[in-house]
């Protein structure tokens, strides 16, 4: 399994500033420099990276690409049915 941006990105966050929380993340994808297409975009987090980004901060808001351009999606909508050790008896 790979690591990808997310995990180190959150990963050195904690470490320079300490666990605030995420107000909003964003992962990018950079083109390779042989590769005709040379555009930037915004890219969706894995299922892994969500699965991070949940366990870190609830609240976190993630831009993700759309039919019409990046827009902004609370992390739990990219988690729906998602799994809790919490149990509700």
């Amino acid at each position: 399994m790979a690591v990808c941006a997310e995990a180190v990105a959150l990963g050195r966050a904690v470490t320079d500033v300490g666990e605030t929380g995420i107000e909003t993340i964003v992962a990018v994808r950079h083109p390779e420099p042989a590769e005709t297409d040379q555009a930037i975009v915004v890219v969706s987090p894995c299922g892994s990276c969500r699965e991070l980004i949940w366990d870190y901060d609830r609240n976190a808001r993630v831009i993700v690409p759309s039919a019409n351009g990046p827009v902004v999606a609370g992390i739990g909508e990219l988690l729906p049915n998602k799994y809790s050790r919490e149990r509700t008896l």
